[in-house]
């Protein structure tokens, strides 16, 4: 069963344990991403869409120091949203912005009569 936020019932929500991973997803892509715009700069002439988007997936192969610079990058992003976004809580709902705690996957006994 999909987790949804208590508040709004959003599926999107970022748990601690999937941090690093989107993190460093987003740090290789920045670092992709800033080589292809710098490589479009140094053309005179406006590319066609298709072919940017094909030239952006030739850079998928690119060099070893550029990935690893975008892992880089996404680590150190994973600990600063852990640390300053995160905190104490367990997921973040990217929709509506509210910190949850995981819960107990038993229920609470049922109170004494």
């Amino acid at each position: 069963m999909m987790k949804t936020c208590t508040i709004c019932r959003s599926a999107t929500l970022v748990h601690r344990q999937n941090l690093c991973t989107l993190a460093v997803m987003a740090g290789v892509l920045d670092a992709l991403l800033r080589q292809h715009v710098e490589r479009q700069q140094e053309q005179p002439e406006e590319p066609a869409p298709w072919r940017q988007l094909g030239e952006l997936v030739a850079l998928l192969q690119a060099p070893a120091t550029t990935i690893e610079t975008g892992v880089e990058q996404g680590v150190a992003l994973a600990d600063n949203a852990a640390k300053h976004w995160l905190g104490t809580f367990d997921s973040l709902c990217l929709n509506c912005g509210f910190l949850l705690m995981d819960e107990a996957d038993e229920e609470p006994p049922a109170p004494s009569k």
